[in-house]
């Protein structure tokens, strides 16, 4: 048996969604042979601040961004990463090593950027043999968090995002472009379904387009704004607003007198399904979000991208042709009657979804990491492979 750790955090659902995809196949490939423990880094570590992640993350982004956006530029840079790690260690060591104890991982495959640098020194110091993987769960902005140097593999969805890995001075033997991000095997599987079946087992109408609107898992950004404008145009489609578990928007989004029909649902554990009904998504630039799409076939309308670390997303899907970019609810709902009308145009982006990203990263990087499990018995001479690129800091 190999025992998988799989570090993440519920700092919006960009972590765990990946981390679930991957350790789900894992265990589908594997069965009672893989062990997978999906660990919240912060939370674990029961340190202050951290331990407050989860919960001011969203706070931070609902103030437009800004405090966010200005946080990931000052410390998007490695030497900046290094002296932070440095300055946390006395504080941050103990808790560290005691998580590491605790889990006895044979691999740890990181899914957050701001653990690794901490991380792969508390290895280092206690000189574990269990090799250490970075899933970037970033597009195109991957903060420089995610390339601290030492770990055995580091994962990246595309090449824009392994040119800023060599940036860091990461070994380009090291980097792998994975060609999309880890989604769940039910968005493969709902391809399989026709828009018709899934319409029917939604309960949704099968005579009228599907419009659905989206802020992520947790409801972020200016939803209600945008379903507001979208709806005040009175498509002829049928609105669905999902708000996530966002329980406050999702009785706003109740609440609205809309001049047409609009079907709202809280946190849905069937997106995959949600997506293969409809003819047009309308989001934020989560990567989770839009890499779910674009295994779906699904266009997307882009209102709103978080500073920094989702503003990339946005050039990527502009540069791919996947979707637009529609800042603002009433641009938005500009770009969505539009695309209404261009029966074509939204077909050509939704064949061009499916061909630009790998639906089946999740598998791939399941039968990766549990390759690199196997070879942990060859550890002594990765590491004096390592050694003159790693350096203790």
């Amino acid at each position: 048996m190999k025992r998988f750790l799989f570090l993440m955090s519920d700092t919006g659902g960009g972590h765990r969604a990946p981390a679930q995809a991957v350790g789900d196949e894992l265990i589908r490939l594997y069965g009672a042979a893989a062990q997978v423990e999906l660990c919240d880094v912060f939370v674990e570590l029961g340190l202050w601040p951290f331990s407050q992640f989860p919960r001011l993350y969203p706070k931070m982004v609902r103030l437009h961004s800004v405090p966010w956006g200005i946080s990931y530029r000052l410390t998007d840079h490695a030497d900046f990463m290094q002296r932070a790690s440095s300055l946390a260690w006395p504080y941050t060591s103990d808790s560290l090593r005691d998580l590491l104890r605790r889990h006895a991982p044979d691999v740890i495959v990181s899914f957050h950027p701001i653990p690794n640098y901490a991380i792969l020194r508390a290895v280092r110091r206690m000189g574990l043999r269990a090799p250490v993987a970075i899933v970037a769960t970033d597009l195109v902005s991957v903060h420089a968090g995610w390339f601290a140097p030492g770990a055995h593999s580091y994962y990246v969805p595309t090449a824009d995002a392994k040119r800023r890995a060599l940036r860091w001075h990461v070994p380009p033997d090291k980097v792998h472009v994975s060609g999309g991000m880890p989604v769940r095997r039910a968005f493969l599987e709902a391809r399989q379904v026709t828009q018709a079946a899934a319409r029917a087992q939604l309960g949704l109408p099968q005579e009228l387009p599907v419009v659905l609107m989206v802020g992520g898992g947790d409801g972020m950004g200016p939803l209600e704004d945008v379903v507001r404008a979208v709806a005040a145009r009175q498509p002829e489609a049928h609105l669905v607003a999902i708000a996530g578990r966002n329980g406050l928007l999702q009785q706003k989004l109740r609440s609205l007198d809309t001049p047409v029909p609009l079907w709202v649902e809280g946190f849905v554990h069937n997106m995959a399904v949600w997506m293969r009904a409809a003819d047009l998504l309308v989001t934020k630039a989560g990567p989770n979000t839009l890499s779910e799409a674009f295994v779906s076939g699904l266009p997307v309308v882009i209102y709103s991208a978080i500073l920094g670390q989702e503003e990339g997303n946005v050039v990527y899907v502009e540069e791919n042709r996947l979707g637009v970019w529609a800042k603002g609810p009433e641009r938005a709902a500009k770009t969505v009657m539009s695309l209404l009308g261009d029966r074509a145009r939204c077909e050509e982006m939704a064949q061009r979804a499916i061909t630009t990203v790998r639906p089946d990263v999740a598998e791939l990087l399941a039968r990766r990491l549990w390759q690199i499990g196997q070879e942990r018995s060859s550890l002594a001479a990765f590491a004096e492979a390592t050694a003159p690129w790693v350096r203790e800091y």
